[in-house]
């Protein structure tokens, strides 16, 4: 489409200004027919994308290639991202990390996840989640005594290596509760 309406622009120019077309031509260095008109179609399409970006939500455009592209790892880290979910990551040394997805790696070619911890530990021997660290409480009290004034300001985000990591899931803590009643 962009170099037949290239294609008209030259047969209009041709028509309005032709001893300027032919002037414009011999200034080319190739001297091939129409090798104007489509070097014309390449700088006009890289225009034109620019111009098309200034008004395209990059965000709205990146969830909706995860989403209809992406496979179940990259949508589970996307619904992360773009709404907030905690997500569990079980490494294959047994520490689990709960967390927030950071940034969205590239598709298919990052092979790092980046997080911002909410909790961490470890799993028993019977498999059982056993919590370490509760990084929330941490960043209430730098926040509180006004050390930061959020938390992006702390560098505590995590890096892990995608190959490393056994499963992903959701977290919800009301219902991780409902499934592992308190020991009395």
């Amino acid at each position: 489409m962009l170099l037949g309406a290239c294609f008209l622009l030259r047969a209009l120019l041709i028509a309005i200004f032709p001893e300027t077309v032919t002037y414009l031509s011999e200034l080319l260095p190739i001297r091939t027919p129409y090798f104007g008109t489509t070097s014309l179609s390449l700088f006009v399409a890289v225009v034109a994308t620019e111009f098309a970006n200034l008004f395209i939500n990059r965000l709205k455009a990146i969830k909706r290639a995860i989403s209809t592209s992406g496979n179940e790892f990259e949508l589970l880290l996307s619904s992360s991202f773009f709404d907030a979910h905690l997500l569990q990551f079980t490494m294959d040394s047994g520490k689990f990390y709960i967390g927030w997805v950071k940034e969205l790696p590239k598709p298919f070619t990052t092979s790092y996840i980046r997080i911002t911890p909410a909790f961490s530990g470890f799993r028993n021997n019977d498999k059982e989640l056993v919590f370490t660290t509760q990084y929330l409480t941490v960043y209430a009290s730098y926040i509180e005594d006004g050390s930061v004034a959020n938390t992006n300001e702390l560098k505590t985000d995590l890096v892990l290596k995608a190959d490393k990591i056994n499963s992903v899931s959701f977290f919800d803590m009301d219902m991780y509760n409902r499934f592992n009643p308190v020991q009395e």
